[in-house]
């Protein structure tokens, strides 16, 4: 267990460097402006972190290792045997308590989404995805056929996309909201709905 004076420095570096991203460029931010802000000293930070990237990634692994533990979904493959009632246990169990979670850290998930290549969160929820879905499979490395990394591929970039679009919208619907829609689209799949949608308006 980590002393309760090195977890509160911690915490106030990491509020200090999340409200400097929501003003500055990553780039532009120095070790003063985060010692300042944080009301501890330099040597405290770099009793911490070597510099302002080490943080940076200390801070998207914690996220990452909380957003895990609520990704774990291989005991639902046992429990349901009916697609749909799987699907909707999904988004009930699963979806919605993901969303909740970033919803409940939108400042850091907003700041962090918005620094593209300077951050790895991208490539880190991807790969979480891709271990998570490797629980699922058969020794043939495929989903109903499909190779795992096709199907991690696009599965994989259109749910972080999803998100971050989510994220960085200032009209953001709520979580029930979205997780129907998302719902929506991954049960249906995109092509099937606007097959719907051609064929309604006829």
């Amino acid at each position: 267990m980590e002393d309760r004076r090195i977890k509160k420095s911690k915490q106030a570096i990491k509020h200090a460097f999340i409200s400097l991203l929501q003003e500055k460029e990553l780039d532009k931010i120095t070790i003063k402006d985060i010692t300042t802000l944080a009301d501890i000293n330099r040597g405290t930070f770099y009793l911490h972190y070597v510099d302002k990237y080490e943080l940076l990634s200390s801070m998207e692994d914690e996220y990452i290792k909380n957003l895990s533990e609520k990704l774990h979904f291989d005991y639902f493959y046992i429990q349901y045997t009916n697609t749909e009632d799987f699907a909707k246990a999904f988004t009930t169990n699963i979806l919605k308590n993901i969303m909740s979670y970033i919803a409940n850290n939108i400042d850091f998930y907003k700041v962090i989404l918005n620094l593209e290549r300077k951050s790895q969160i991208e490539s880190k929820i991807s790969q979480l995805m891709f271990n998570n879905m490797q629980t699922l499979i058969t020794s043939s490395n495929q989903i109903e056929g499909i190779p795992l990394d096709y199907f991690h591929s696009y599965v994989s970039g259109a749910t972080i996309s999803f998100i971050k679009h989510w994220v960085q919208d200032d009209n953001r619907m709520s979580v029930d909201d979205l997780a129907d829609i998302l719902f929506k689209i991954i049960f249906n799949g995109p092509l099937r709905l606007l097959a719907n949608q051609q064929y309604d308006q006829h």
